[in-house]
């Protein structure tokens, strides 16, 4: 009896297992039988997959379990009771997880100590749940068994979904970064992307080596984080030595290196521009993680020559405009001085168009003088 009592309280006080850093599967386990409960922890208190331990959770009730399954959206596996405060307690709670709450991924093994009441065919087949076990069958190695292969399911069916929300998120976000028009938006727009696609807070700082020259050095463009106080650094040497370290290493090696909490991407555009990502996450990338980043940073090679080319051609718009303006002003100049020499010569024709009208008002009065002067010389002759 003593070493009973003595095994019994090693696992009700496992600090060790309870305060573990990392990830874990966490398991809801919904039964009105106190008995269940803890001897599902019993059997399950060693229990490790792919380096990870579980997080079970209890309620007690089918209102528990309602309540539990909406507030909580991470559980993976559900054990689940048939008959608490009704005969079909379990059941209507399967129908409220998947239709009310749309919770496909979550797994859902039933458990029942009166097969009777719910045959296994007709409940298999009419409740979508993964698994049918009647608790007096369900020993320790069947529970492993049973929790080892939904724990995998669920696995490969969150890897499912979160490749779909990432490619979704690649999508709409190719639209966006091929929308920026200069290439610090683009940098801003490449780090918060990458943040929301690995759904995860991480620290990020994005850097461009123009000419892609070993030699040359690099410019930081955006910065997250911890890496925020680096945005709009011109000079590698301004970085602290680590970080200036890491960045070089990786225009260096030119491929993309995944490593603890730290990742960093490399891209070239087509014009021979190099980029580096360094992301600081909370967790590690996933194998998921990184098949979507390497997707992601595909794309981003387009979007800094989309960029580049636009910025080129801004360039060429604003040059072609001062040459225009500058075109303009010396037609106007020009145009202003033909307007001044056609004033003058307006000017010079009038005033010789004066003097011709005198000189033949001139003229036309020594005819008339003249004509009189005729007239009286043969008048006196006519009188003599």
């Amino acid at each position: 009896m003593a070493d009973k009592d003595e095994l019994l309280t090693v696992i009700d006080d496992d600090p060790v297992a309870a305060d573990e850093h990392g990830a874990r599967w966490k398991i809801a386990v919904i039964d009105d039988d106190p008995a269940v409960h803890d001897g599902t922890r019993f059997a399950l208190y060693d229990y490790i997959l792919n380096g990870q331990r579980l997080d079970i959770v209890s309620a007690h009730s089918a209102a528990e379990g309602r309540e539990l399954m909406r507030t909580q959206g991470d559980i993976a596996v559900v054990l689940l009771d048939v008959v608490m405060e009704s005969e079909h307690a379990g059941l209507d709670l399967v129908e409220f997880i998947r239709k009310e709450l749309k919770n496909e991924t979550v797994r859902i093994i039933l458990r029942t100590g009166q097969p009777g009441q719910a045959p296994e065919r007709r409940v298999i087949v009419d409740y979508d749940i993964n698994d049918y076990k009647a608790k007096t069958e369900l020993t320790a190695d069947k529970l492993f068994t049973s929790l080892t292969a939904a724990l995998r399911s669920y696995q490969q069916l969150e890897r499912m979904v979160q490749t779909r929300r990432g490619l979704e998120i690649i999508i709409d976000a190719a639209s966006t970064l091929y929308d920026f028009k200069s290439m610090q938006r683009l940098a801003e727009g490449v780090l918060t992307q990458l943040a929301s696609l690995l759904n995860v807070d991480c620290a990020g700082i994005l850097v461009l080596r123009d000419d892609g020259n070993a030699d040359s050095d690099f410019s930081v463009l955006a910065g997250s984080g911890c890496y925020s106080r680096f945005i709009g650094t011109t000079s590698s040497k301004a970085l602290d030595p680590d970080l200036r370290q890491m960045v070089e290493a990786a225009f260096q090696r030119r491929k993309n290196e995944f490593a603890d909490h730290r990742s960093v991407l490399y891209l070239r555009t087509g014009s021979g521009r190099e980029v580096v990502v360094l992301l600081q996450a909370e967790r590690q990338l996933s194998d998921t993680d990184r098949a979507l980043v390497e997707i992601f940073c595909s794309r981003l090679s387009i979007a800094f020559d989309n960029v580049i080319l636009y910025e080129q051609l801004n360039t060429a718009k604003t040059r072609l405009e001062e040459r225009v303006a500058e075109r303009t002003q010396d037609l106007t100049k020009a145009n202003r001085r033909l307007a001044a020499q056609w004033a003058r010569l307006r000017q010079a024709n009038t005033f010789k168009s004066e003097i011709l009208g005198t000189v033949a008002h001139d003229r036309r009065q020594v005819f008339d003088l003249a004509e009189h002067g005729t007239w009286i010389f043969y008048f006196f002759a006519a009188l003599s």
